[in-house]
């Protein structure tokens, strides 16, 4: 079944981030190894054993008042989404460690009825902890 994306939270150190609009989960992904010896016929690889460190991208409408979201900022992140089960009472989360690498910039349409939305960008220092929804 597919998970909607509408009730999804983002929090850094357990304090929810406001008003997100939009986000991208944080994939897997390992550096491949080239052992391709002279006599082969075809280049071979093998997964490396250190995963390259991911980032973690959302956009929120800006809050001028909340100041925690700026560049260097380190600390526990977590994605909750909403229940998929209605036989569930755990929601499923991902959590992560990381620093904000890019604070973004304010972007939208300067008119008096358009919101401000600010995009950051999360460098992972850690791998990715994912709970099901149970």
């Amino acid at each position: 079944m597919a998970i909607v994306a509408n009730q999804t939270t983002i929090s850094l150190d357990a304090s929810t981030v406001g008003c997100v609009r939009s986000f991208s989960v944080p994939a897997g992904t390992v550096k491949e190894v080239d052992v391709t010896c002279l006599d082969s016929t075809i280049e071979t690889y093998q997964a490396s054993t250190l995963q390259e460190a991911q980032e973690f991208t959302f956009t929120i409408i800006l809050d001028p008042a909340v100041n925690s979201l700026e560049a260097g900022t380190a600390g526990a992140w977590e994605i909750e989404f909403p229940l998929d089960d209605p036989t569930s009472t755990t929601n499923a989360t991902w959590s992560f460690d990381g620093f904000i690498r890019d604070a973004g910039t304010v972007d939208g349409e300067y008119t008096s009825d358009s919101p401000l939305e600010q995009t950051i960008t999360v460098r992972l220092t850690s791998i990715v902890t994912k709970v099901a929804e149970a």
